[in-house]
């Protein structure tokens, strides 16, 4: 079914550059007048369960966002993927499947509603293609996501440290981890064997409705503090470093887990490296490169709505450091399954986990010292 759709969609006429412009400029004005149709409705308790409106009008903002990606990007195969995600987490967590195309004929009027005619009619060609797939995304929305890593149920610790994030027992947790992690090289298997899987699971628990939203972040801050007191226990600091990366998430993204392991199983590979956190504004990105210029530059995507700030970026670095730039890695989950994407934002390669970090980043460090790069 997928096929076919996608094919459906790529045959609509292209979005313009001037009218993925004009959706951008006016997003603001048009999410708040859909939010306005939206909370009008008389039959709204209906759409969207016992949920609270910012519940709402968060998936509002998301959906502005990310629809300013496909469009800026011709990011038409990551739609597909995402459509039916939203259908079936926001129904799992109680809204009406009747909400959906509510919501997108709300965009459907706003669209025209502020844009001019020719500006409106591609992006309103796209939502009328949307509200016409609508049994589809449903169906595709029950089929069963990606199965499960089996080793999640044949691995003990990997259960008991779940289960320990999923109850919030720091001490279970952080005796595990600690368990696990004996020298700096230990690292990243526990990131791989036990982390990340364990936050899959629990990503995948809050996406079936199954835990609340803060059963899922103090699930996160603890895996966090157990990164955290991991790295500090066992690193120490090696000479001569390799070389110098800086890593950081792009702006407005909040999801940094992933980066912070690439971090750190970086510096314990040998390199000096500069971990700037979340939502890392643009401009101070570019003026730590200036400063530090460093051997790699390495960006994080959780969000698929956060491609086209990182677009910009690799842009800038492009044009300003066109000489002798850094190389440029790109990793998250924005990227699953699409690493075509890579080279349409521009990045040198894509990161998948922490092992495939480390071999790239010494590749690279090979071709420059043979004047490859």
């Amino acid at each position: 079914m997928k096929e076919k759709l996608l094919e459906e969609l790529t045959e609509l006429s292209p979005v313009s550059q001037s009218s993925a412009k004009a959706y951008h400029e006016h997003m603001t004005f048009l999410l708040d007048r859909v939010n306005k149709k939206m909370a009008s409705r008389p039959d709204l308790p209906d759409l969207v369960g016992s949920n609270p409106l910012s519940f709402m009008y968060d998936n509002h903002r998301n959906h502005a966002v990310f629809m300013d990606n496909v469009f800026q990007l011709s990011l038409f195969p990551l739609l597909l993927d995402t459509v039916p995600w939203v259908y079936r987490t926001y129904r799992n967590h109680g809204f009406s499947h009747d909400y959906f195309p509510a919501h997108l004929r709300a965009w459907r009027e706003a669209i025209p509603e502020i844009l001019d005619p020719e500006t409106s009619a591609p992006l309103v060609r796209v939502y009328d293609w949307m509200l016409s797939r609508h049994e589809d995304f449903i169906a595709l929305s029950r089929e069963a996501p990606e199965s499960e890593d089996a080793s999640l149920a044949e691995d003990e610790d990997l259960e008991r440290f779940l289960q320990a994030l999923l109850r919030g027992d720091r001490r279970t947790a952080l005796s595990i981890s600690q368990e696990k992690v004996a020298t700096p090289r230990d690292l990243r298997d526990f990131y791989q064997q036990i982390l990340q899987p364990a936050m899959y699971r629990i990503g995948k628990l809050w996406e079936a409705g199954k835990i609340t939203v803060s059963r899922e972040h103090l699930a996160s801050a603890l895996a966090n503090t157990a990164v955290s007191s991991q790295y500090l226990r066992v690193m120490s600091r090696s000479e001569p470093w390799k070389g110098r990366i800086l890593v950081s998430a792009s702006p407005n993204e909040f999801h940094v887990l992933g980066a912070e392991m690439i971090a750190n199983c970086l510096e314990a590979d040998g390199w000096e490296v500069d971990y700037l956190g979340a939502d890392t504004p643009s401009g101070d990105l570019m003026e730590h490169i200036r400063e530090l210029e460093p051997h790699v530059v390495a960006l994080s995507v959780g969000m698929p709505f956060n491609l086209v700030p990182v677009k910009e970026i690799v842009g800038r670095i492009k044009r300003e450091f066109s000489q002798s730039r850094p190389w440029i890695l790109l990793g998250g989950l924005a990227f699953a399954g699409h690493p075509e994407l890579v080279s349409r934002i521009g990045g040198d390669a894509l990161a998948e986990d922490c092992t495939r970090a480390v071999e790239i980043v010494d590749q690279w460090r090979g071709e420059t010292a043979n004047g490859d790069h």
